[in-house]
């Protein structure tokens, strides 16, 4: 996604913060602190919550965030988790993804590798637009009859 005109992460953090702290009654957005200090209240007792030293650098410019930052982040701004996720300019999440039973027989190497086709993918950058969806047309007979020109060799 290109947008010019897309919310950052930081934008979306300062807008919601703003909007909590009117919906409070209050003419200014509420602080960091005090959004912080909710979130650890409203997951409770040994909850799996990040630093405030993380919010604080996301708040600063700092965008690349964990799944478990985001989640987090949504519950601390009030918002869906994919809405942080597009701000942070990665891939929104799906439906859970889960493999066919017969997978269930791949060696653990052969597991690794899998992980690592999947890690390289989301490594390639982020993709939140939807074109990726787009299926690709499938090459028709003619055109596997039409030869192929080689790659030009470079000789040392």
């Amino acid at each position: 996604m290109s947008d010019v005109n897309a919310e950052t992460l930081q934008d979306l953090m300062e807008r919601r913060l703003k909007e909590l702290g009117q919906r409070r009654g209050r003419g200014e957005q509420i602080s960091l602190h005090e959004a912080y200090d909710r979130l650890v209240e409203k997951v409770g007792p040994g909850g799996d919550v990040p630093t405030y030293e993380v919010f604080r650098r996301i708040r600063q410019g700092h965008s690349k965030i964990t799944d478990r930052t985001a989640d987090a982040l949504a519950t601390m701004l009030g918002v869906d988790v994919e809405q942080v996720l597009i701000a942070a300019g990665q891939r929104p999440r799906l439906t859970k993804f889960e493999l066919p039973a017969r997978a269930d027989r791949l060696t653990e190497s052969e597991r690794r590798a899998v992980l690592g086709v999947v890690d390289a993918i989301l490594d390639a950058g982020p993709r939140v637009d939807t074109a990726w969806d787009t299926p690709v047309p499938l090459r028709t007979a003619e055109d596997m009859r039409r030869p192929q020109r080689a790659a030009a060799r470079r000789e040392d």
